[in-house]
């Protein structure tokens, strides 16, 4: 039987066309679909409309059928190709692409302890804007913290807590509120802010002086530390707001 690392190292050799290297990943960059095969250990981070889903699967040799076992919102067709989206291109228990060239390292596994980095919340957040979010299978943000009907005490200081707390390893870098009462929190920014800030209208459920998204549109906020901070290069959007213009304070008459 042949190792999960011999696996693996073979199908990241076999991402090599001639000097060019594909965006493959062992994490999506983007958002993907929840469907996604479970045994998805390699992505293709599909930012632009450079490479068709057709030529993804020549490069990974992929067949059709098998693509869209692991890709469920693709059809056999690759119908709808989408970006910025992350797709599936490698599976633990599938073999290595034809002529890769397998390379097994070992290696001493080393004696650690193990201790928690995190710090507490930062004090200041920066808002980065209203962004549209009306498609449930590809949010702006990828985890929604908050209960199902969301948090009747929610505020935006209580959500970018929530998001903190989860950045362990730097895992969560965005914190985002919708709809009044819900947090959702993000390595990434799935998409562009809308040119209407003021389409985020809706007042947060524990705060009636701040605005929390809408029904359709997130407010999106990140945190601002004295410490080096992950760069947010998976952020798939050019446009940043102020405070000012967010939509994330109530605008008085």
């Amino acid at each position: 039987m042949k190792s999960f690392s011999a696996n693996r190292s073979a199908f990241l050799a076999a991402v090599i066309v001639g000097s060019h290297l594909v965006a493959a990943s062992p994490k999506p960059v983007f958002s993907h679909d929840p469907k996604t095969t479970d045994s998805c250990i390699d992505w293709w981070n599909n930012a632009d409309a450079s490479r068709s889903c057709e030529c993804v699967r020549d490069q990974f040799s992929i067949m059709p059928e098998e693509f869209a076992a692991w890709n469920p919102s693709l059809s056999e067709d690759c119908d709808p190709w989408r970006y910025p989206l992350s797709y599936c291109v490698s599976t633990s228990d599938r073999d290595p692409p034809p002529n890769a060239t397998t390379t097994t390292t070992v290696t001493p596994t080393p004696t650690t302890t193990t201790t928690s980095s995190h710090v507490p919340s930062p004090t200041s957040w920066s808002a980065r804007g209203c962004y549209p979010d009306q498609d449930p299978d590809f949010p702006v943000l990828d985890r929604l913290v908050t209960e199902e009907g969301g948090d009747p005490d929610l505020d935006i200081a209580t959500c970018e807590d929530m998001c903190w707390e989860a950045s362990i390893n730097g895992t969560v870098l965005f914190a985002g509120v919708k709809a009044g009462n819900q947090c959702w929190c993000s390595s990434f920014i799935g998409g562009e802010s809308t040119s209407d800030q003021k389409k985020c209208d809706t007042p947060c459920a524990g705060n009636e002086e701040e605005i929390c998204g809408a029904d359709d549109f997130i407010n999106v906020f990140e945190p601002v530390t004295t410490s080096e901070t992950p760069s947010a290069t998976r952020t798939f959007s050019s446009a940043v707001a102020t405070e000012s213009d967010s939509g994330a304070v109530r605008l008085l008459a």
